[in-house]
């Protein structure tokens, strides 16, 4: 385990390029949804719409680019690694626009499934939707909302937010080697989904088990480290870099926990690697 954090940790800090499309995503997607997502039914399709081709676009190129890392960690010239990005896009457009589809749908699935379940068990709190959202507004209002919840509803509440991190969990768990079979395996994003499954559920589940657990409890602490510093804006500015850092880091330690136990082994025998 120590030598494969070492691994991944060199690979991430040599190639630390990786870093710069996640950001420049994050920062043209959230300009996009903050100016341009908004207004009548068909400027909202029209804007989903588009910012679906950007994901793919994103997940493409970015997703080769490390792809091409985990393959090639001795690079001599590092930043040719950005022209893979391109090429990525080419080659996994189409794929990732479906795989990104499937996946919504997969996680809307689970999310009204995690609804019925609820209802059957836990039971209606007694609030409304509205009451709900105003109550998030300010932390003043959720206070102000919390207190005047009885102990049968402040006991549900808790339930659902229970059942919906176990939920989300559960989603993010399952999809969590969708991605890597389209890039390494086929480009049919279904079969790809089944292949994720497979392999999730294949020998390697204990230590597939960890590496998931180890990856939420590293974002956990961080998202927990954001929230405390969120009032000082240089520790904030820390917060955000390490957080980019750590993404980079995770992804590049699943794509190289899946290659090495998933791709390289059965190389030449069931499975013939895209190349």
């Amino acid at each position: 385990m120590g030598n494969i954090l070492k691994k991944v940790f060199y690979i991430t800090n040599k190639y630390i390029v990786l870093a710069t499309p996640l950001i420049l995503f994050s920062l043209i997607s959230t300009i996009y949804m903050a100016y341009f997502v908004g207004g009548n039914l068909i400027k909202v399709l029209v804007a989903e719409l588009l910012l679906l081709m950007m994901t793919a676009v994103f997940i493409a190129g970015w997703f080769n680019m490390i792809k091409v890392a985990i393959k090639d960690p001795d690079k001599d010239n590092i930043n040719s690694l950005m022209k893979e990005f391109p090429s990525g896009v080419g080659e996994y457009f189409a794929s990732s626009i479906g795989a990104v589809i499937l996946i919504s749908i997969f996680a809307i699935l689970m999310l009204i499934l995690s609804f019925f379940v609820g209802m059957k068990l836990i039971g209606d709190i007694g609030i409304s939707h509205q009451v709900f959202q105003n109550a998030l507004k300010t932390t003043d209002s959720l206070k102000v909302f919390l207190t005047s919840l009885s102990a049968e509803q402040l006991s549900k509440l808790a339930l659902w937010n229970m059942l919906l991190l176990g939920c989300m969990s559960l989603t993010s768990f399952l999809s969590m080697f969708y991605m890597l079979p389209l890039f390494f395996k086929t480009k049919n994003f279904l079969l790809a989904f089944c292949i994720g499954l497979k392999d999730i559920f294949s020998k390697k589940i204990f230590h597939t088990i960890l590496l998931y657990l180890f990856i939420f409890v590293g974002y956990f602490v961080i998202s927990l480290l954001s929230t405390i510093f969120y009032k000082n804006m240089i520790m904030h500015f820390i917060m955000t870099l390490l957080t980019f850092y750590y993404v980079v880091l995770i992804a590049v330690g699943v794509f190289y926990f899946y290659y090495h136990n998933f791709v390289k082994p059965q190389i030449g025998q069931n499975v013939d690697e895209i190349v």
